[in-house]
């Protein structure tokens, strides 16, 4: 079955239908799954065009996992975490692939979040880089510097944090909104010094002379330099609670895909490779340099519960949600555990 893309215009009207809390346009055909014996269960799934946030969706796709496991499933990727994170709280499809500091988001806004299984991590691919006329002899030579950054994506938690661990201040720093695939331009006109964004960026700018900063769970500037818990920046699956309540084993279906999406990952890293980076329009090279920073596991596992807390204190304390979300809001791990109970390691 082909694909459909959704372009940014389509996703935004979309975005704006009311939150309905289950399936939109797909409500006839996925109404009730689980009843479906003999035919594939016709499901949206809704991802973004990102090796972390949906590698392991196109595999499921262009694999045959999905179909495997009983699922027709129609995959829409869309351009940025602004985008997705309005078609989610719209309701739009059954399926999406969302980062926790998303979910936590629009759990904060309202908006009604079942994680069924962590994916990635992919912590190591939010990137913050300085472009080739930047020095920076220290962290608060950031302070005063035009950065870029786009409004709503979870990578300006790990700027947040490195301000917080360094002693900068972070209202120092200019914000400049763009979209990622506009921020190489703006740095190589000297719009902005350096920006925060999501790879393949980082590597497109460090190939053009630019100079990594930190990440994540790396920091290369010179008063820290290592591993660092500036973001563990987790991606899950997520259906909507009504969904997942009325239709289990859909839900299961989908995430043993997932698993067997995962396992070809990590055993075919080159193939894989060159079956994402069709669909996303990315060189081979690059999508390979990107995966490989990525930790790809379909775990319900301390590291993510964490992670979640941590993020979920820090968007409170710092004025980005107005509540202290909590794990069990957002976070069901009955499903993963129907489809294999050793991948949910959580302790009590």
């Amino acid at each position: 079955m082909k694909k459909k893309y959704l372009s940014l215009a389509a996703a935004v009207m979309a975005g704006m239908m009311i939150f309905s809390g289950c399936a939109g346009k797909d409500t006839e055909t996925a109404a009730n799954p689980d009843s479906s014996e003999n035919k594939l269960t016709s499901v949206v799934a809704l991802g973004e065009f990102d090796p972390q946030i949906s590698g392991q969706q196109i595999i499921a796709k262009e694999k045959g996992f999905f179909e495997e496991e009983g699922l027709d499933v129609d995959l829409q990727l869309l351009t940025d975490p602004s985008v997705s994170t309005t078609m989610v709280a719209s309701g739009e499809a059954q399926f999406y692939s969302i980062s926790n500091y998303q979910a936590i988001n629009l759990v904060d806004k309202g908006s009604e979040v079942c994680l069924l299984a962590p994916v990635v991590n992919a912590g190591n691919t939010q990137v913050v880089v300085a472009g080739p006329e930047l020095t920076v002899n220290s962290a608060k030579d950031l302070e005063g510097k035009k950065m870029g950054y786009t409004d709503g994506a979870g990578v300006i938690v790990a700027v947040k944090n490195m301000c917080q661990d360094l002693g900068v201040d972070y209202n120092k720093i200019q914000l400049v909104n763009l979209q990622a695939s506009d921020m190489l331009a703006s740095l190589e006109s000297g719009q902005i010094d350096f920006f925060a964004a999501w790879e393949p960026w980082g590597i497109k700018a460090e190939d053009a002379g630019g100079k990594v900063l930190f990440t994540g769970t790396q920091s290369y500037l010179p008063e820290n330099t290592g591993d660092v818990d500036y973001l563990n920046f987790m991606v899950a699956i997520d259906a909507s609670k009504k969904f997942t309540e009325e239709n289990p084993k859909a839900c299961e279906a989908y995430v043993k895909a997932m698993i067997k999406a995962t396992d070809y990952i990590n055993s075919n890293k080159e193939q894989a490779a060159e079956i994402i980076s069709k669909e996303i329009n990315l060189d081979k090279e690059t999508c390979v340099k990107i995966m490989e920073k990525n930790d790809y596991a379909v775990v319900y596992d301390d590291t993510f519960k964490t992670a979640g807390d941590e993020l979920a204190a820090y968007m409170k304390e710092s004025g980005l949600n107005t509540s202290l979300v909590t794990f069990d809001q957002y976070a069901n791990t009955e499903i993963l555990k129907a489809v294999d109970p050793a991948l949910v390691t959580i302790s009590e």
